[in-house]
């Protein structure tokens, strides 16, 4: 009886507590959400907030930025501080170690302090300013203890290879160029995300479009069928007329659904260049353009448009910004082929005492000096190393020039397929507009001739198709204008001045 009475219990709170949650979960599920409305610029503006390509390409400039900075800290001074103390204790039969005293046992100990401050020269040497203090104390010793100290500078200067400020330079100049190839690759980026992205919303407006005019055609066979039941009922018709009809509302029928499906997958795909992490992947709400598709035509310097698609598309910036850094390779391997001849050089002051007084007096008194200077030759017998290298960056600026003359060829050529596509779908509007107008004409007069019998249903629902043809067609090339015109932004380098892009400087993205 108490087991019965406990299952009875757990089933009341299963029916209590389940129940309820499953049916309000089914409950959201199938509510819908509103339609979200959408404009070109705030689809436009997502994607690029959104996109993970976006950010990834955005951590590659900030590489570049700080590579940039690891070239300049090269020209950096480095300071250095060195303190040792070490203690021996050995035995020793010299009579010259021991003295007098004849132990055997030795004992040193010494103190020695260094400062150091070096720094490479913007035109190859490098200099070296070291002052040393250095304490010792000996059982053997004379003067127990004894301080010294020295304060040397020291340089080398390259007089051949390696020698000048330019050469020296390069590669930060090479770290430069290769920043502002990240940020033209970053432009290109941006660019084909805006077209794809307009593409989409453009190609949704269209599928929407469709959707409406398949409904349209539907709702119109369904009322040829009401019609067609009347005239069968009072033997105006045949009935083997209302199958006719009823074929032709199930083929419509057909095209609706698929239409729907069409409008879904063009709503998704937008939603995925979108990269919208808020909305629900189950039931995210309805996409809703709120742009409507242009139709007119703004005059075109065909010839200003070729000039500014060479100067400005930015694959053609990085490809002359890749030129110039394969230039200042070849710079650098020209120099490798010159021996290396190097001035070296110090000069320095000694001081020594028993104390610290007596040998910074000696030290600064300059009575006690030294100096040094040579020249030091290496001259590699044959070079072919250096002159292998130098061959291999002339080939391969040789194939980056002729591969921007093809590039160069290339967006002359797309340029001037973007602006025919915008001459020939403008065209199209006018035509296919012409064209449905006609339909219309033809179904208002087959409406008439329908209703007064001298004309068959099948003809009448031709009719009715026709016209979803041409509105159809005209939705297409309406469509197709206006993706032309976009396509044309970016074939002639305009597309993110056009929506008032401006991508993140290296200098930004760093801090």
């Amino acid at each position: 009886m108490f087991l019965m009475n406990k299952a009875i219990f757990f089933a009341s709170i299963f029916a209590i507590l389940i129940i309820p949650t499953e049916r309000l979960y089914a409950e959201v599920l199938a509510k819908v959400l509103p339609a979200m409305p959408l404009s070109l610029a705030e689809a436009i503006e997502q994607s690029l907030e959104n996109n993970v390509d976006i950010h990834i390409e955005r951590e590659n400039i900030r590489r570049q930025g700080f590579a940039l900075f690891l070239e300049k800290a090269k020209f950096d001074a480095t300071l250095s501080l060195d303190a040792r103390s070490n203690r021996s204790v050995r035995s020793s039969t010299s009579g010259i170690e021991t003295g007098p005293s004849g132990t055997s046992r030795i004992i040193r100990e010494n103190q020695q302090i260094n400062a150091g401050l070096n720094q490479r020269f913007p035109w190859g040497g490098d200099y070296d300013l070291t002052l040393g203090q250095f304490r010792s104390k000996a059982s053997f010793q004379t003067v127990n203890p004894t301080l010294s100290s020295n304060l040397i500078f020291s340089f080398t200067q390259p007089l051949l290879q390696g020698y000048g400020k330019e050469i020296n330079e390069t590669p930060l100049r090479i770290a430069q160029t290769s920043e502002r190839i990240s940020q033209a690759a970053f432009q290109s980026q941006l660019m084909a995300i805006i077209l794809e992205v307009g593409v989409a919303y453009w190609d949704l407006v269209f599928q929407l479009n469709n959707l409406e005019v398949a409904q349209q055609t539907g709702q119109s066979a369904a009322q040829v069928l009401d019609a067609i039941r009347e005239k069968v009922k009072i033997g105006l018709l045949a009935p083997i007329e209302i199958l006719v009809a009823e074929s032709a509302l199930a083929a419509r029928e057909e095209a609706i659904v698929i239409a729907k499906k069409d409008v879904q997958d063009t709503e998704d795909k937008l939603r995925l260049l979108m990269n919208l992490p808020e909305q629900s992947l189950l039931k995210p709400p309805a996409l809703h353009p709120s742009d409507q598709a242009t139709t007119s035509r703004e005059a075109i310097d065909e010839e200003a448009l070729l000039r500014w698609a060479i100067s400005q598309r930015p694959e053609l910036k990085e490809k002359q910004l890749l030129l110039d850094n394969l230039s200042l390779s070849v710079k650098l391997a020209e120099d490798r082929l010159a021996p290396s001849l190097d001035l070296v050089g110090n000069v320095g002051l000694n001081g020594l005492g028993s104390n610290f007084p007596n040998q910074t007096e000696q030290l600064s008194s300059g009575s006690f000096y030294q100096w040094e200077a040579g020249l030091v030759l290496s001259l590699p017998i044959g070079n072919r190393e250096a002159r292998a290298r130098l061959q291999i960056e002339k080939v391969a600026l040789k194939q980056e020039i002729l591969e921007r003359k093809k590039q160069v060829q290339t967006i002359l050529k797309e340029t001037k397929e973007g602006l025919r596509r915008v001459s020939t779908d403008f065209r199209r509007i006018a035509s296919t507009g012409r064209a449905q107008r006609l339909a219309e004409e033809k179904l208002k007069s087959g409406n008439e001739r329908f209703d007064l019998g001298l004309l068959s249903s099948h003809d009448l629902l031709e009719f009715q198709d026709d016209l979803a043809g041409a509105k159809g067609k005209a939705l297409k090339a309406l469509t197709d204008y206006n993706k032309s015109l976009i396509n044309l932004e970016k074939v002639s380098g305009r597309l993110l001045s056009r929506y008032g892009i401006k991508t993140v400087s290296p200098e930004a993205l760093l801090h």
